[in-house]
């Protein structure tokens, strides 16, 4: 192989993943683990047919939700934590609701912007994991939140 169609080849292979994360699509950490919460698994995933499409925006105007990142799970509303929960076995739920983060998706389900440490937010979260981000926590807690908001208006 001649020395520029190396290099041409070294730019493709490049220019492949950058495509693939400008196209919208977020690929978590968590891609299908299921983090069980009653009835009810939540597994994170890539797919365009999720139920749930959620953005991350600390920049958005008017997002459906903000959550404060806090270090000390006892100040937390919700704290996913390795082993506290069986985060990798949803046998034994109803449902299994699919979540997709995507931080340029024109029309998400949710938008949620997180405040920084030591600011307000409406909810304070804590995640301490191997298995999800801050930001995989973040869209959980948003689509349980939203799920109980609905099911509060609806009765």
């Amino acid at each position: 192989m001649t020395r520029p169609n190396f290099i041409a080849l070294l730019l493709l292979a490049a220019a492949i993943p950058a495509a693939a994360a400008g196209a919208g699509s977020y690929f978590s950490r968590a891609e299908g683990t299921c983090f069980a919460a009653g009835t009810t698994g939540y597994r994170l995933t890539s797919s365009l047919n999720a139920d749930v499409t959620i953005r991350i925006d600390d920049a958005a105007a008017a997002p459906d939700l903000t959550l404060q990142l806090v270090n000390d799970p006892n100040t937390a509303d919700f704290v996913l934590a390795d082993g506290i929960a069986d985060g990798s076995n949803c046998d034994h739920v109803a449902a299994i609701r699919t979540i997709r983060l995507d931080p340029l998706a024109r029309e998400p389900d949710l938008t949620i912007t997180l405040a920084p440490r030591g600011e307000r937010g409406l909810f304070k979260i804590y995640s301490h994991s191997t298995e999800f981000t801050e930001q995989d926590t973040a869209a959980l807690f948003a689509v349980m939140w939203n799920a109980t908001r609905k099911r509060v208006a609806t009765n």
